[in-house]
């Protein structure tokens, strides 16, 4: 069963045992660093401990200056960076950016690796019980200039002084939050709000159960084997209509990887193109160049896996080319453009597409980390 085979909602005993049959295979097998296979799947699946948030990870409580010891950042101060994790609605263009204490620790180690990682997520109730949250898949540990970035905007739509705002309503340190000497960064990870899988809340750890000898925050391994999935299954049950209004909005923030991205691709593009009118956002396409034989449209994707940058691009670039409501006066060459080259596995993929569908279809990586 592939990664995305991720259930949203499970019966407790069947999700509890499959999710402990997935931590054992973690605390169980000596940890050993493992040399990438760009052949198979560039995804770390890892799990890892958050604080305790009695609101869902909404915004801070002031909890653990009931529940935890005395010399933890939450009691201290009054809240965690966590606090925010789950806050669904601050969103930029369609990413969470948030904080992890687990990713923190880890920090360089995972910028270095530039990794996509599927995290399952648990915390210890005030009744010491542990109680698995959510597993969020293909999550991104930030560098430096991505957190500035994500931070400036923070502060531009006023999540930071709301964030500030709700530290100080539950008696908290305001000037903690965003001080080097604590965390570097005040948001070090982002993920997909559609990858988020979350729990119910009596998901709780069994006597038998590894995580029961975990307190730390910080991230476990799975290096060295295959993990165990947690499948979904099927259900004869019609789902229940409910009747939903669809909320008007505004501009959509430009996520500040995907600009970042933009910018470097236009360059290269008017290097290759010389003479050439390279327009972003044309009708809504990312790039668009015109040539005299063709029309090639480039749609970007940020995400650090290939699959799921084709996943999310095709759909939308296939749109842009075909859909009867856009005229075409020269033949379409479609790209999608992501920040991490194809594995072979994906290669194939592309390969499959192509001669499959007969699609104008390419993959064009572009690399944030070189210079230009």
């Amino acid at each position: 069963m592939p990664r995305d085979g991720i259930i949203r909602k499970l019966g407790v005993d069947t999700a509890t045992n499959q999710v402990v049959a997935f931590v054992q295979q973690i605390v169980s097998r000596p940890a050993r660093r493992k040399k990438i296979n760009t052949d198979q799947s560039r995804r770390l699946e890892k799990v890892t401990r958050i604080s305790f948030n009695s609101t869902g990870w909404q915004r801070p409580t002031g909890d653990a200056r009931q529940y935890e010891s005395h010399s933890t950042y939450n009691y201290k101060y009054g809240f965690g960076h966590e606090d925010w994790l789950f806050r669904s609605e601050w969103l930029i263009d369609g990413w969470r950016y948030a904080f992890i204490q687990g990713v923190n620790k880890s920090h360089s180690k995972l910028v270095k690796g530039g990794q996509p990682t599927d995290l399952t997520l648990f915390t210890i109730e005030p009744d010491k019980r542990r109680r698995y949250v959510a597993i969020i898949r293909g999550v991104e540990c930030l560098d430096n200039q991505q957190s500035q970035d994500a931070l400036a905007v923070f502060k531009k739509k006023g999540w930071y002084d709301t964030m500030r705002k709700e530290i100080k309503a539950v008696r908290g340190k305001e000037s903690a939050l965003g001080s080097a000497r604590f965390a570097e960064h005040i948001l070090n990870v982002r993920f997909r709000q559609e990858n988020v899988t979350l729990f119910s809340s009596n998901e709780f750890a069994k006597a038998d159960d590894p995580i029961i000898k975990l307190t730390r925050y910080q991230l476990y391994d799975l290096d060295g084997g295959e993990p165990s999935r947690i499948a979904r299954r099927g259900d004869q049950a019609l789902p229940r209509a409910r009747a939903w209004i669809r909320k008007g909005f505004g501009p959509v923030e430009c996520d500040p990887v995907h600009a970042r991205m933009q910018a470097k691709l236009m360059k290269e593009l008017k290097h290759e193109y010389l003479g050439r009118q390279v327009l972003r956002e044309n009708e809504f396409i990312d790039v668009r160049i015109r040539t005299e034989t063709e029309l090639i449209l480039f749609e970007i994707k940020s995400d650090l896996d290939p699959r799921s940058v084709i996943r999310h691009g095709l759909g939308q670039i296939l749109e842009y080319a075909y859909h009867p409501l856009r005229t075409h006066d020269l033949p379409i060459r479609m790209v999608i453009v992501g920040r991490c080259p194809l594995t072979n596995s994906d290669k194939q993929y592309l390969d499959r597409l192509k001669h499959d569908f007969a699609l104008p279809l390419a993959y064009r990586f572009v690399d944030l980390a070189k210079p230009g």
